[in-house]
């Protein structure tokens, strides 16, 4: 089992800039050497199921085992778009699952490569991989090419990619223009903390100083107000 923690300060100036471009705080995970898929989004203004980000953020990550699915390129046909994939199929690292010719994947054996997923393609067209995490969340969605007749080979990586932008939807393909975004790279157990601090730059640790009961109670009135 992985289980990491990413720890994300955002000094007072920056935290009212973000929220005041109604920007939210994204996270991704890096598949294949490549960032795809929005895994994490946290908007500037808190939700019944999804808290807005603050000054202390606290991403908690357990990724024990994988899934894996597919998606076809969009068909449009008159005024109809079509797209097609598959039921996700249930697979840690190291195993391997077969996608048939009808697009069915096999249960997940252990004769893969240690770290890695491996799905051997049966299904023509060149279906898209997608890599998700235990509960179904698009991890990585292979947008250069589809998968070939073979062996296709998905290799999670533990680097996390955050950034602030655009209101963006969990599972959608990650922005090509992102700006000043930070990649934190992880080992099992790891607790990695890092300031984007009021200069707008990413940095290592803790900010240098600590706010007092009375300036997080004015930074929240002036978080209020710009909401307002």
């Amino acid at each position: 089992m992985s289980t990491q923690q990413i720890v994300v300060f955002i000094e007072e100036e920056q935290l009212i800039a973000q929220k005041n471009n109604n920007y939210s705080l994204y996270l991704a995970k890096k598949v294949n050497n490549d960032f795809t898929v929005v895994w994490q989004s946290k908007g500037p203004i808190a939700t019944v199921n999804n808290p807005s980000y603050g000054y202390r953020n606290v991403f908690d990550i357990t990724t024990p085992s994988f899934m894996v699915n597919y998606t076809t390129d969009p068909v449009t046909s008159g005024a109809v778009t079509f797209t097609s994939g598959g039921k996700s199929q249930g697979i840690s690292t190291g195993q391997t699952t077969i996608l048939d010719q009808n697009g069915v994947f096999s249960p997940a054996k252990n004769d893969g490569a240690s770290g890695d997923v491996v799905i051997k393609n049966a299904l023509q067209g060149n279906p898209r991989a997608i890599l998700q995490d235990a509960n179904g969340n698009n991890l990585w969605v292979n947008r250069q090419s589809g998968m070939n007749i073979g062996t296709a080979t998905l290799t999670p990586i533990s680097q996390y990619q955050l950034w602030f932008g655009n209101i963006q939807v969990t599972g959608s393909l990650i922005a090509t223009n992102l700006s000043n975004p930070t990649v934190v790279t992880m080992v099992d157990g790891d607790v990695k903390t890092i300031t984007y601090n009021n200069s707008g730059v990413w940095v290592t640790g803790e900010p240098a100083k600590r706010l007092s009961e009375s300036e997080v109670a004015a930074l929240h009135a002036r978080v209020l107000k710009a909401a307002a």
